[in-house]
């Protein structure tokens, strides 16, 4: 697959990004089965501006694209709409070769910049509302908070009716020919991307939306993923149906129970807490063996629950590693609030409940102020308190459904 390609996107706008089909993983937890693009944007105005760079490694490959638009010496803009690597990382090679060039961007981008590059540079921060003039072409500013870092903006150019908006609206698919129109079905992987990078910040997502939707749009220019010339409304409106709904998500009426078991015992306390749950609310109840589960299936999982019980054994004075992988998988930002319990068995000692109930703490859920962990292997006492357990965990469940409703 080549790379060398400089595409069009109006007269004076082309795209200079890079293709990566090779990325297997994005963020360390993130499957990027079809690759992804890293999306820059050049702008041939009076005043000549650039709109993102490429993760760094990529640097030889951008400066030659940037080397066929223009003289880099002569750039006098770099915006950035977000300051992540993938994004961002190559600001600093570039103000080598444009030494002249102002960084535009949110105070938070400015900053955070700093802190990447290592050492100050010519700056303008901006804002909602506020404008730069590019002499024959205008760039507008639209606040885009938490979408996904709280540097994000969006880049509106007035005359070319282009918008560029870096993670909103793109996603992790790598395909040469670039445009919407010509690189066949995407949608699953824009799905997953909302899924995986947006979907905690879906309040924001629908802030961002409003605020668009005055402008006559001919194209949206996002930062992964294909360019978005044809079919732009079709995926605001998904993002939109896709916020509705996880904004939606704490009302959802599931219970997770997920667990780890060595030797059943730990299985046999999870389904008598179920029945406990079962016989006092009418919710959904997700009982779930995590030992073998894939990480984005478990926090999709975790996404649509909107209370957990995690149980595990104690295996040397500790938990179990796909316990940790449970809490990589919550989000404090998605899931704050919710409430979590624990339970388990053990054997000469039994630290797991304590460990779980601190973890939960860490990640801002709600600890439930019950637990129950078992010596050995549960018997019928045992059974029953599992069942009381499971009924208190579902009555305080029902008050919070109750008063989320009533918010």
């Amino acid at each position: 697959m080549t790379d060398e390609r400089i595409l069009p996107i109006t007269d004076d706008v082309s795209w200079i990004g890079v293709l990566d089909p090779g990325l297997i993983t994005f963020d360390i937890v993130m499957e990027t089965k079809y690759g992804t693009t890293y999306n820059s944007y050049f702008i041939n105005a009076e005043k000549k501006a650039v709109i993102e760079t490429t993760k760094e490694k990529f640097w030889p490959t951008y400066l030659s694209k940037l080397k066929h638009v223009t003289d880099p010496s002569e750039i006098q803009y770099i915006i950035v709409d977000h300051t992540e690597p993938d994004h961002s990382g190559n600001i600093r090679n570039l103000l080598a070769v444009a030494p002249d060039a102002t960084v535009v961007g949110s105070g938070n981008a400015i900053k955070f910049l700093r802190d990447q590059t290592g050492h100050d540079f010519k700056s303008l921060v901006v804002k909602s509302g506020d404008t730069l003039d590019l002499g024959n072409k205008t760039l507008h500013f639209i606040n885009a908070p938490n979408l996904h870092w709280p540097d994000s903006i969006y880049t509106w150019l007035e005359e070319d009716r282009l918008l560029f908006t870096c993670d909103s609206f793109g996603c992790h698919f790598c395909h040469e020919a670039m445009y919407d129109d010509a690189v066949g079905d995407f949608d699953d992987a824009f799905t997953y991307y909302f899924d995986a990078i947006l979907r905690p910040f879906s309040k924001y997502m629908l802030q961002a939306i409003e605020k668009i939707k005055p402008l006559d749009i001919r194209c949206i220019c996002p930062g992964h993923g294909p360019i978005l010339r044809s079919n732009w409304q079709k995926y605001v409106d998904l993002s939109a149906k896709y916020a509705s709904r996880a904004i939606a998500m704490p009302n959802e009426k599931r219970i997770l129970i997920a667990y780890v078991s060595a030797y059943e015992n730990t299985t046999l306390l999870a389904h008598k807490i179920a029945e406990g749950l079962s016989q006092s609310c009418d919710f959904l109840i997700d009982i779930c063996d995590i030992e073998s589960m894939h990480f984005s299936k478990l926090e999709d999982k975790i996404a649509h629950c909107s209370g957990m019980i995690l149980g595990s054994p104690t295996l040397n004075q500790n938990i179990l590693p796909q316990i940790y992988q449970f809490f990589a998988a919550v989000n404090p930002i998605r899931d704050k609030g919710k409430l979590a319990a624990a339970f388990g068995s053990y054997g000469w000692s039994g630290e797991a409940s304590r460990m779980i109930e601190t973890n939960f703490s860490l990640l801002k859920l709600r600890v439930f102020d019950q637990n129950v962990m078992v010596k050995f292997k549960p018997h019928e006492p045992d059974f029953e308190r599992c069942i009381s357990f499971g009924k208190a965990f579902a009555d305080r469940m029902i008050e919070m459904y109750q008063l989320s409703c009533n918010l």
